[in-house]
């Protein structure tokens, strides 16, 4: 592990959705410093000369420490995991039985949840239903698959959520803050989560302090 000297050069771009969120969560887990850069996603400020020399993408997040620049949040939250000093209370697996479990928790939520269930609502819902079907067209078949194929995949993870802890054991890790990501746009679309034991899941989770105080960063200017 690294020590968390004070002249490193911690940055993020990007506010105000989930994707930044997860990192702005994981440094406040490891208490590190950062800089901010406020920039929105469509608001042109991705598209500069000089932010596109850093993330050619042109896409938030982009996250970086010294010389190196991370622009996939997941990656960006596991490099900071293993890259500086773990606290006591985060958990890091030691075993490679551990380390799968995580691994997959992380690739269900990306793929199953955002991927094939959140961004499609994102593309094809109706503007005042926060969506960009005005960028990437209405597809009300699209809607309607993606919402219904969210509840199924909840349904098919709640029996491994726990009653009172995180997913993995006592303290949170990288799995519980791609997770919680990719449940809180719930709200947002109006997606009902019909598993009590999610639910009483992500109400824990967002009593903690560190959640609470990375998400009041990322979502206010």
């Amino acid at each position: 592990m690294q020590e968390n000297f004070q002249n490193e050069i911690l940055e993020v771009w990007g506010y105000n959705t989930y994707r930044p969120f997860r990192i702005y969560w994981m440094l406040y887990e490891y208490n590190l410093k950062f800089n901010r850069h406020k920039i929105g996603s469509r608001t042109g400020e991705t598209q500069t000369n000089s932010y596109l020399k850093i993330n050619s993408k042109g896409k938030i997040p982009t996250f970086r420490h010294n010389n190196i620049f991370i622009t996939e949040s997941a990656a960006a939250v596991n490099y900071i995991a293993y890259n500086f000093n773990t606290p006591n209370d985060f958990f890091i697996p030691k075993k490679a039985s551990h380390k799968a479990k995580l691994d997959e928790w992380i690739f269900f939520s990306l793929m199953e949840l955002d991927c094939l269930s959140i961004y499609t609502l994102r593309r094809h819902e109706l503007p005042e239903n926060f969506g960009l079907s005005n960028i990437y067209g209405e597809a009300e078949n699209a809607i309607k698959t993606a919402r219904s194929y969210f509840d199924r995949m909840i349904s098919s993870c709640e029996k491994n959520i726990p009653n009172n802890a995180w997913l993995l054991g006592d303290s949170p890790s990288v799995a519980d803050i791609i997770f919680i990501s990719c449940l809180l746009p719930c709200e947002k679309f109006n997606i009902e989560i019909k598993s009590d034991k999610v639910k009483s899941y992500l109400e824990r989770a967002k009593k903690r302090k560190n959640f609470q105080d990375s998400f009041n960063d990322c979502f206010s200017k």
